[in-house]
């Protein structure tokens, strides 16, 4: 299998690069980056983009399933019209390249709660969703896991913080409230290559005990 991944540098997307990497079913790991990772290996195909014209990129948006790991905080956007933009927009254009160019199935990180009533974050997400199935009506996943786990390269204060409260609250979220409980970013990006591997049969929107079920 041969793979594209957006987003390879962000904490789902970098951990989805590295399984990838070391996974013997794919032969070919495509990332679309800014900036040069400085990683080096003979699986991995990396090209430099700023990201503004995708239809530039056509011709290589090539591969068998495209990975979707974008994402960014209002913060580092600078404006929602920026994060919409990077949140909803640029999958929804490489989405619309890929299908073009016979890749079979799009796996997406979005968020639990995603609604197109919700407010602005769970929105955007939202109509990632949609503008992304519009291309892959019945192969595209979305992944809604709760509160991230994992070693960001940034310091966030708010997510340390919350880190600590969720290690507390979630050996009592059960039955329904389950969906809420954090998700270690590694185990996500464990369940989408292997979601991508066996799609027969998994629901399109997958919360916390769909995505375990996929290890």
């Amino acid at each position: 299998m041969k793979a594209i991944v957006i987003g390879a540098t962000g904490l789902v997307g970098n951990l989805i690069l590295k399984e990838l990497i070391s996974d013997n079913d794919f032969s070919e790991v495509r990332i679309f980056v800014r900036k040069p990772t400085g990683m080096i290996n003979p699986k991995l195909k990396e090209i430099v983009t700023p990201m503004t014209d995708i239809n530039i990129l056509s011709s290589e948006i090539q591969g068998d399933v495209l990975f979707n790991a974008l994402g960014t905080t209002i913060k580092k956007a600078g404006s929602q019209e920026e994060q919409q933009r990077i949140d909803r927009d640029l999958p929804i254009a490489f989405a619309k390249i890929a299908s073009e160019n016979g890749v079979k199935i799009m796996l997406n990180v979005s968020s639990l709660g995603a609604n197109l009533n919700g407010g602005f974050y769970l929105k955007t997400k939202a109509e990632m969703e949609n503008g992304t199935g519009k291309f892959f009506p019945e192969s595209v996943f979305h992944f809604r896991p709760g509160f991230l786990v994992g070693n960001r390269k940034e310091f966030r204060l708010v997510e340390k913080i919350a880190s600590g409260v969720m290690k507390v609250i979630d050996p009592i979220l059960t039955g329904s409230s389950k969906k809420y409980k954090s998700m270690p970013a590694d185990k996500l990006a464990k369940a989408m290559i292997s979601l991508s591997k066996n799609p027969t049969g998994k629901p399109s929107v997958l919360q916390f005990s769909e995505i375990m079920k996929c290890i």
